[in-house]
């Protein structure tokens, strides 16, 4: 903090809406994540407005689910197209048959190369639903005794919070007060009990030397973003895909947030080579470009035929308006050369930012997947530097990212214009520049 005699500066207090909306969410609401306190009521493209009128850029995009901004024109019109449709079947899936779902699945399946799908509603049930099937495969077609199968994971990946899927991530105090465990899935070295780390293909090859007659499959974010460079994250999935040859385990890529063109190739795990492809892939969030919620699992026959009815099924999944969303985003993000744009959005980014590590001290590294960016600091940067107050401050400014521990992170809408693109880019500098000069910024700490 500044001396006693140096004059700070204060973004002021939150919006009265905003006050109000935060007091009744403290009363009556719990769980969800650690959102920055901007209440939003509607939004069109990259802006969004909150309860107050005040507009924002979005660079969060709901990491991707939001990657075609917000009410796209061509989306819009097949929500409500279908939706006014005098005939349209709302829900058929479980008692009836949905008569969109086999041409949609034939269409995935050739789009991607594999052989079958099966429909989820989240992110987090699609990773649950291919870490079932993986267990199934090991037990039954790699005969790994049921006490002793493991499905493995990586460090600092996300897969979502059910009880289903949580224990394959960090055994952290959080999920250890709800008692959340699975001896059968873990990111641990089941000798050593260590992480098995993202970025080291030495931790992976060590596990798997010594356990791999009992691993079923590994699941991973092929790109994640944690890595200074693009290429360290290339470098290391692609190793860790070589070791699932090698041993005979399952490789499952999870594709929720970097895929559909998020990295600037359709699928994150192309970056890895045209020699790597994973048994099972998991598409979810901007596959419906955040107008309704769907997701899939992908895969070959060896896998994809051990799913029978009542095992991998949900009330809505593979509904009629999923489907719709589904490849209505798929379209426009082939029509609009959009997997091309993120590519752009990164290589901006990247030049933006050159010099960042000399002009602000406190900032590590800023690093970039396409359009998925990262501002890292310092973790001896001191409380005047943290990611939280960073956002916040950018959030006064009117541009929306997102606080991670020691890291800002951002996910900027594939369909923004350059124009919209450089004005967060300013206000992500004159952020950095002032950071050090603010006593008070309405959203730290909360």
């Amino acid at each position: 903090m500044g001396s006693v005699n140096e004059i700070r500066r204060s973004t002021g207090e939150l919006g009265l809406e905003a006050q109000k909306l935060l007091k009744l969410e403290n009363q009556y609401c719990v769980g969800g994540f650690l959102p920055l306190p901007a209440y939003i009521s509607r939004g069109n493209g990259v802006v969004l407005f909150d309860a107050d009128g005040k507009s924002y850029l979005d660079f969060i995009a709901m990491f991707s689910a939001g990657n075609l901004g917000q009410c796209h024109p061509k989306l819009v019109r097949t929500v409500v197209e279908l939706a006014s449709k005098s005939k349209l079947v709302t829900l058929a899936n479980a008692a009836l048959r949905v008569a969109e779902w086999p041409p949609f699945a034939e269409m995935m399946c050739k789009r991607f190369g594999y052989d079958q799908i099966n429909a989820t509603v989240s992110g987090t049930e699609a990773a649950d639903a291919a870490v079932k099937i993986a267990r199934k495969w090991g037990l039954q077609v790699k005969k790994v005794p049921q006490d002793r199968i493991k499905v493995l994971g990586v460090g600092n990946n996300y897969h979502g919070l059910s009880s289903g899927i949580w224990p394959i991530m960090e055994p952290t105090d959080r999920r250890k007060g709800f008692g959340v465990t699975d001896p059968s899935l873990s990111n641990l070295n089941p000798s050593t009990g260590e992480v098995l780390r993202y970025g080291s293909v030495e931790d992976m090859e060590k596990c798997l030397a010594e356990h791999h007659q009992n691993v079923a499959a590994v699941m991973m974010e092929c790109i994640h973003g944690h890595a200074p460079t693009f290429q360290e994250d290339i470098d290391f999935a692609r190793g860790v895909a070589l070791l699932y040859k090698k041993y005979g385990v399952l490789f499952i890529s999870d594709k929720v947030r970097m895929g559909a063109g998020k990295t600037g190739r359709w699928l994150c795990s192309e970056w890895l080579g045209p020699d790597v492809k994973a048994d099972m892939i998991v598409l979810g969030k901007s596959l419906t470009g955040g107008a309704y919620p769907a997701s899939f699992v992908l895969g070959n026959k060896e896998t994809m035929s051990l799913v029978t009815p009542y095992t991998c099924a949900g009330t809505f999944a593979n509904t009629p308006l999923g489907i719709a969303c589904a490849r209505t985003a798929t379209e426009i993000i082939d029509e609009e050369g959009l997997v091309e744009r993120t590519a752009e959005i990164g290589r901006r980014f990247v030049e933006w930012t050159k010099d960042w590590k000399q002009r602000f001290p406190y900032i590590a590294f800023a690093t970039n997947r396409g359009a998925d960016l990262q501002l890292v600091m310092k973790p001896d940067c001191g409380q005047d530097f943290d990611a939280r107050r960073f956002a916040a401050l950018a959030m006064s400014k009117g541009l929306l990212t997102h606080p991670l521990h020691g890291s800002v992170r951002m996910s900027v809408p594939m369909v923004i214009t350059d124009e919209q693109l450089l004005k967060g880019f300013q206000i992500l500098e004159e952020t950095a520049s002032e950071l050090k000069d603010y006593d008070f910024i309405a959203g730290d700490n909360m």
